[in-house]
């Protein structure tokens, strides 16, 4: 993007991986009653916090979001391990990192086309 630096690349960042996640969310909700259903999850803030201790933002803006099989819970007989529970917790959490993510990004532009036009 390299439009405001480095913070507001990983804003975007952030903001592409929670849309990656809602769809995991909603494939994991879909599945509720699929016999042999796996849950999934997207793996990436392990990745990224590793990245940024490193002090290196090109490597921090290159960490991609991975979809993995999700661990902790319990399989029922069927086969399948998506607690409907847990999906709605995780798209409420993930609802508003993107919300907050883009209020950010969004206050940025502001302050960027103010700082532009002298307003």
């Amino acid at each position: 993007m390299v439009l405001l630096g480095a913070q507001a690349d990983l804003l975007a960042k952030a903001m592409d991986v929670a849309s990656l996640r809602q769809m995991v969310i909603a494939s994991n909700v879909a599945n509720v009653n699929t016999p042999g259903y796996r849950q999934r999850e997207v793996a990436f803030e392990e990745a990224l916090s590793k990245a940024i201790a490193k002090d290196d933002m090109r490597s921090a803006l290159a960490v991609e979001p991975e979809i993995v099989f999700g661990t902790g819970t319990a399989t029922r007989a069927d086969g399948n391990n998506v607690d409907i529970d847990r999906e709605m917790t995780n798209l409420t959490k993930n609802t508003l990192l993107f919300r907050t993510a883009s209020q950010i990004l969004a206050v940025q532009l502001r302050m960027m086309r103010s700082a532009i036009t002298g307003r």
